[in-house]
């Protein structure tokens, strides 16, 4: 495989196909690593597509004529950017047959976090050179590695319906180069200007659900313990909450949660939760401090201050440049399954300006309804996200929430650093356990869940009941809430169904924090 180039594989589709396919081979593709990487060879990327531009035509086909010795050579024009190598004299004739590429514009995974980069790092042959040009294979996903990267989508080998912006995907292909239109900053958008740059003619292309390995034997190991790790899970959250075990369950539903038959409005799964009662007594880099505990868990996270000049100054929310007729990062614009953390623990008064109030908005609407409408200057065009969202403050949040719960922290447990380093130490000497933790959060509520009709009718029941015990305080919502918290109970423990004693524990629970915020005035 190393030896193949775009003609090679236009002669021999069939057969490089079956041998790319074959057990162990995808992974031997080197991935993209730097500027240096010879151009038509074949590499492999990762990341995440930041924009769709429009589809492009060219010619199926070329001929090349040599006016000298009148020689015809014919060459197929799939997975090129430009002819290459035509010398003096020659001269090119393309075909009146045109096809079509679709054009998607790539960047590495916002949000990936440093473990996650250091095992895909691991997995990677290291080839050093000698001194003068030392190079390390590392996967643009996970670097610091900030260029973009354009990818050529062939319809007859890849349906590029299924393509969407956000999507994080595994490409195979050979390397180009590409002159682009690109946005002159400087000039306030009134230009672009050219820029060449990197891009991969696709001969195959994965969609990645999630960065961690999941073979089926992986999983089910996963799910036959799941109920002895949800117990180390919560036991080290709870440390890290101070001893709050109540909080630690619900941090830990935060964690794991997941949308999932999303119907219009309707986003069963979603989780937003605002832990509040922060201790201003406390050490002011606690949130930071756990913070940098869940991203040592999740695969992907964000950590956001809220704050009055964040929120004015910060662009959040992706726009369009007509000039260059390209969609801007922004903020927000992150992959499913990106835990963003919103600190409002230094949040002071102030006014906010009319970018400080559109970005509030975003993130009202990421948790209110897992929607952000991206800027097209002329109209908003709404972008589903599956993007779960933590609120710290003090007091209750200044954003919306589907659950809020106060902390209680354990008098004895004052010491911030102690007990974080604690935490910490713990994870790093257990790295048998640490691996099962993080496909654990990444993994377990991906598994099937039913809902059999005798709970159901039970469910249904206690519904009744508690609507006429409390017909103003009981609506819809908290039926909903009830049976998401006692879904996501059931899955922690490795159980894909309902039962009486996992809706009552999923009662109880509510019971508990719904008692506890009552108690506490904020």
């Amino acid at each position: 495989m190393d030896t193949w180039t775009a003609d090679i594989w236009n002669e021999n589709e069939g057969e490089c196909k079956k041998t790319l396919n074959e057990p162990g081979n995808w992974e031997k593709i080197p991935l993209l690593f730097d500027d240096k990487t010879t151009l038509g060879s074949l590499v492999r990327f990762k990341g995440m597509i930041q924009d769709m531009l429009n589809p492009e035509y060219y010619s199926s086909s070329f001929t090349i004529i040599n006016a000298e010795n009148e020689e015809v050579a014919s060459r197929r024009a799939k997975y090129h950017s430009s002819t290459q190598n035509i010398q003096p004299g020659e001269e090119v004739v393309f075909g009146n047959a045109l096809m079509e590429r679709q054009i998607i514009a790539c960047i590495p995974i916002p949000g990936l976090n440093e473990w996650a980069k250091e095992i895909a790092n691991a997995n990677q042959n290291v080839e050093v050179e000698d001194n003068t040009s030392k190079r390390i294979r590392l996967d643009p996903a996970c670097q610091k590695y900030s260029k973009e990267i354009f990818i050529f989508v062939y319809p007859e080998d890849f349906d590029t319906n299924d393509l969407k912006v956000n999507q994080i995907v595994e490409v195979v292909g050979f390397l180009d180069r590409r002159t682009i239109q690109e946005d002159n900053e400087n000039l306030h958008e009134q230009s672009s200007i050219a820029k060449e740059t990197h891009c991969i003619h696709a001969v195959q292309l994965k969609l990645l659900k999630t960065l961690i390995s999941e073979n089926e034997e992986s999983k089910n190991l996963i799910w036959n313990e799941a109920s002895n790790i949800h117990a180390e899970l919560k036991l080290v959250l709870t440390q890290a909450l101070f001893g709050d075990s109540l909080v630690a369950d619900y941090l830990l539903f935060y964690l794991i949660s997941t949308t999932y038959n999303r119907q219009h409005n309707l986003v069963p799964g979603k989780f937003s939760l605002n832990i509040r009662g922060i201790p201003e007594s406390i050490d002011k880099n606690y949130t930071k401090h756990l913070y940098s505990l869940i991203s040592y868990l999740v695969v992907k996270s964000e950590y956001l201050p809220i704050q009055i000049h964040t929120l004015n100054n910060m662009d959040m929310i992706p726009r369009k440049c007509y000039t260059s007729n390209r969609l801007l990062n922004g903020l927000l614009q992150l992959s499913d399954r990106t835990h963003l953390v919103l600190d409002e623990t230094d949040l002071q008064p102030g006014n906010l300006d009319s970018k400080g109030m559109q970005n509030f908005e975003a993130l009202k609407n990421i948790i209110s309804n897992q929607q952000m409408k991206y800027d097209f200057t002329y109209y908003g065009m709404d972008y589903e996200t599956q993007i779960p969202v933590l609120t710290l403050s003090i007091g209750k949040s200044i954003l919306p929430y589907d659950i809020d719960i106060v902390l209680k922290p354990d008098p004895s447990c004052s010491n911030v650093e102690e007990t974080m380093n604690s935490v910490h130490g713990y994870l790093k000497s257990q790295l048998h356990l640490l691996d099962k933790l993080r496909k654990y959060i990444a993994i377990i509520s991906t598994f099937p869940f039913n809902h059999d009709e005798d709970i159901l009718k039970v469910i249904e029941h206690d519904y009744v009941e508690m609507r006429k015990a409390d017909p103003k305080n009981v609506s819809g919502d908290d039926l909903h809430r009830f049976m998401m918290i006692s879904r996501l109970i059931a899955l922690c423990s490795g159980k894909n169904e309902f039962n009486k004693e996992i809706w009552e524990s999923g009662k109880s629970l509510e019971n508990q924090r719904n008692l506890r915020n009552k108690e506490t005035i904020h």
